[in-house]
């Protein structure tokens, strides 16, 4: 069965699929070369990147530490000036007794030079009085680390020199300081140099400046600050705003570098600490660096590498997609050519040839496909002819053959003798199914059949059943389910046999046996009232036998009666009969006897075989023979179940032992007291309907019949 995805599969041709391939794979080369070119591009960028920032800060860190050493150079050259200058202040403090109030700093200012500045630190570390007024009163205590020296100075002896550094206050130029304690310890004199002296030197070691041209070398760099141990700016000693701040305190607390990534505004921000801090001096010069990078530029330029190897890359999938179609079509234009001649053939023009090819490849495969069409032509003659040998043995058989599709139910072989026994030619079966060919009952009894042996795999249905719609033939149909390879069932095989005449035959014989046994019966009843009649003496004793032997020889008449009339009507197949009508035909049967005998069936119609009578006869008969009561009662009702109908026959005579309920309908059982069930229970069975004896010693005799659905209609 050829569906709609099949069609549109087979409309893609072998060049579609190859030009497919061909795109793919320059897809899959052109994507990893770009990609593989792209992020080694972009790896050398960053690493770039990397390079050129480690490169900068190194330089910067490099260049605070030169511009340390130069003023390191610097302070060595100026301590023996400021320890002359440092000896004539603690004069002056001697000279006042002690007082730092009462010293004469402007005078000592104007004796020591320009640049001086007199500081007198008390042991609280605050400046008490100084030439340089905008520091008076500053308080060191803020400064924990250079309270503590200053007080380690106050209690010790001799000159302790400071290094060159920056004023915490003021312009943030650089100045020389120099420290000696009081002969009573109460002060610390401090002595700074500064000033004009010290412009050529603020000019050389202008490390803002240096650091600056450094920094801006780099195109990467948005901006960059210096930043003292106190948290002020270098340049003018102005303290920053938060988060700066607090991020400046962490730098400081830990004495470690910093980085502060804002992915929003595309900036990464470095803290660098360069300790310059020597143990030996009470100023720490160390320098916090933030310098702030912009990566805007650097994803600008990532993105316009992306945007090229993007570009490049379409241009080179598209000029190989432009040559990947032309190749293809070349490739698959012989291919394309044995394709149109398969087709050909595969038409039924096994005449046709594969056209010739300038491919060595290509010639063979031609070679090979008319080589395999000249073993088909062959193989197919010889299968049609094996065909026409077997089509023509099957429709010689005597049996009927019928053969239907498992998925559809549709027939796909029907042969003469199906022909002759159903009555319908192959032209009028062949492609319908059984609801197109037979009445609704038929129907649902052949699908139940089918419904059987597949849900049983591997039974083979062997029934006999009747069809009235035939003209009362009776079949003998065995049906064969077919199974796949893979254990799918394909087809379901039927053979059928008219058994009509050996029906009858069985029936004839089950009954000519029967009826040969009744007469025999009866024959042994007027013997036996003849021999006794002969001993009576008066005729009124005598007539008494007679009457009995006119009963035994009338039931004899009626029947060969009765075998007479069924000789006449053929045994006919079976029909719907009303149990009522045959119930009362046995009875009329019977010979003159004292049962009381009632039926309460109804209009109940069963369909059964025409012996129905019979089979009532033979129950009656044996009930009347075993009841060994006076006065004998005989019913016969009905009861509905679910799935059948039960006709009940019961008797208050002879009980049936419970080891011979069965043995009763055997064809063998002999017995003087029950006979013919064999015959009720095989004339029963042609329709499907059962038999069996249920009753009980106290009740008596209780045959129940048993009528499936289907087999019995209230009219």
């Amino acid at each position: 069965m050829v569906t709609e995805k099949s069609i549109m599969r087979s409309n893609r041709s072998f060049s579609f699929y190859i030009l497919i391939f061909m795109i793919l794979l320059i897809i899959c080369i052109v994507g990893l070369l770009t990609v593989n070119a792209y992020v080694f591009t972009r790896e050398n960028f960053d690493r770039e990147y990397q390079n050129l920032e480690l490169q900068t800060e190194w330089n910067v860190v490099e260049a605070l530490r030169l511009t340390d050493t130069a003023t390191n150079i610097l302070d060595n050259s100026l301590n023996d000036k400021m320890r002359e200058g440092l000896i004539k202040v603690n004069a002056e403090y001697e000279r006042v007794g002690g007082d730092p109030s009462q010293m004469n700093l402007a005078a000592l200012q104007a004796e020591l030079g320009t640049g001086y500045d007199i500081y007198i630190i008390d042991e609280n570390s605050v400046i008490v009085e100084t030439t340089f007024l905008p520091e008076l009163g500053q308080d060191f205590r803020s400064i924990p680390y250079f309270s503590q020296y200053l007080t380690k100075i106050r209690n010790a002896e001799g000159f302790f020199p400071d290094r060159v550094v920056h004023e915490l206050l003021g312009a943030g130029q650089y100045r020389k300081y120099a420290y000696m304690p009081t002969a009573d310890h109460k002060y610390v004199l401090e002595l700074g140099l500064g000033g004009e002296s010290f412009n050529a030197i603020n000019d050389a070691l202008d490390d803002h400046k240096n650091v600056k041209t450094i920094i801006f070398s780099n195109p990467y760099v948005e901006g960059y600050t210096s930043f003292n141990t106190l948290g002020l700016r270098v340049n003018n000693n102005t303290p920053p705003q938060e988060p700066l701040k607090s991020q400046l305190a962490e730098v400081i607390r830990t004495r470690s570098n910093l980085e502060i990534v804002d992915s929003a505004n595309s900036r990464i921000t470095h803290f660098l600490f360069i300790d310059l801090h020597d143990t030996l001096y009470g100023s720490d010069p160390s320098r916090i660096v933030m310098i702030t990078y912009n990566t805007r530029l650097m994803e600008d330029a990532l993105n316009r590498l992306l945007i090229y190897h993007i570009v490049v890359a379409i241009i080179a999938i598209i000029t190989g997609c432009i040559l990947a179609f032309f190749l293809s079509r070349h490739m698959t234009q012989q291919i394309k050519a044995i394709v149109e001649d398969v087709d050909i053939i595969a038409r039924g023009n096994l005449n046709h040839r594969i056209r010739e090819t300038n491919n060595i490849e290509f010639s063979t495969l031609e070679s090979s496909i008319n080589t395999m069409v000249d073993s088909l032509k062959a193989a197919f003659q010889k299968m049609q002819d094996d065909e026409i040998f077997q089509n023509e043995m099957i429709d010689q058989l005597p049996v009927a053959i019928f053969i239907t599709r498992a998925t559809d139910g549709k027939y796909v072989f029907w042969n003469k003798m199906s022909e002759r026994l159903f009555g319908f030619p192959a032209s009028e079966v062949l492609g319908k199914t059984d609801a197109d060919l037979f009445s609704p009952d038929i129907v649902t009894a052949i699908r139940e059949e089918n419904r059987g042996i597949f849900t049983r795999p591997g039974e083979i249905r062997n029934k006999i059943i009747s069809r009235s719609d035939l003209g009362g033939t009776i079949i003998h149909m065995i049906i064969v389910p077919v199974f796949d390879s893979h254990g799918t069932p394909q087809y379901i095989l039927g053979i059928s046999e008219d058994v009509s005449q050996q029906n009858i035959n069985l029936k004839m014989d089950l009954l000519f046996s029967i009826t040969r046994h009744d007469i025999l019966d009866n024959l042994s009843v007027i013997m036996n009232h003849l021999e006794r009649a002969q001993l009576k003496n008066t005729h009124e004793a005598m007539q008494q036998f007679f009457d009995k032997t006119v009963g035994s020889i009338e039931s004899i008449r009626n029947q060969i009666a009765y075998m007479r009339a069924l000789q006449e009507l053929g045994f006919i197949s079976p029909k719907w009969q009303r149990v009522e009508r045959a119930f009362s035909d046995a009875v009329l049967l019977l010979p003159e006897h004292r049962a009381t005998i009632r039926s309460e069936v109804g209009d109940l119609e069963i369909f059964a075989d025409p012996l129905l009578p019979r089979v009532f006869f033979n129950l009656l008969e044996n009930s009347l023979r075993n009841c060994t009561r006076e006065k004998p009662e005989i019913s016969l009702f009905t009861r509905i179940e679910t799935d059948y109908l039960l006709i009940v026959y019961t008797d208050n005579g002879y009980a049936v032992a419970a080891d011979q309920k069965e043995q009763i309908f055997e064809g063998g059982y002999v017995t003087g007291t029950v006979h013919g069930l064999f015959l009720v229970r095989e004339l029963l069975g042609f329709t499907g309907i059962t038999i069996q004896e249920t009753g009980t010693p106290e009740a008596g005799v209780r045959f129940e019949i048993r009528v499936p659905k289907g087999k019995y209609r209230f009219p």
